[in-house]
């Protein structure tokens, strides 16, 4: 995120607003949605299918979760027309370190809480400037 322009947060009340729905909010349905909701449904379809019982198995469900992951957040991103260039392929890396904590962790909250910890990051360092937030003309119609 630092390596992106900076612009001046916002403050007062509305740093207050950003900090809790853009940050705490969007970042845990994101961290949801891209990260858990994915991975819990691939690791659960395998083990109902019996097909992670032996070592190898789990490795293959975990790689096919953890693709299925990188999938929906590249689609996701894909969305937003800004987001169409290499930047989704660093997101989709930024995003992917998380889905990997998930599964090494087995803990949900691994992931909504890093996705929640940089959404936050991101109204500080520049709302109007960083990719991790909602594109700016969605923030813009919000301050409307």
């Amino acid at each position: 995120m630092l390596v992106q322009p900076a612009s001046p947060p916002p403050q007062g009340l509305e740093l207050g607003f950003d900090v809790v729905w853009l940050g705490i909010v969007y970042g845990a349905i994101d961290g949801l949605l891209l990260v858990v909701l994915p991975v819990f449904a691939t690791l659960k379809a395998m083990e109902i299918k019996g097909w992670t019982k032996r070592w190898r198995g789990r490795i293959g469900g975990d790689a096919l979760a953890l693709a299925i992951s990188l999938f929906v957040i590249a689609v996701y991103h894909l969305g937003y027309p800004e987001l169409r260039g290499p930047e989704v392929v660093t997101i989709m890396l930024g995003v992917g370190v998380t889905a990997l904590a998930y599964l090494i962790t087995g803990n949900p909250l691994t992931p909504v809480h890093a996705h929640i910890a940089m959404h936050i990051a991101a109204v500080f360092h520049g709302l109007n400037t960083v990719a991790q937030l909602p594109p700016q003309y969605y923030t813009q119609v919000i301050r409307s």
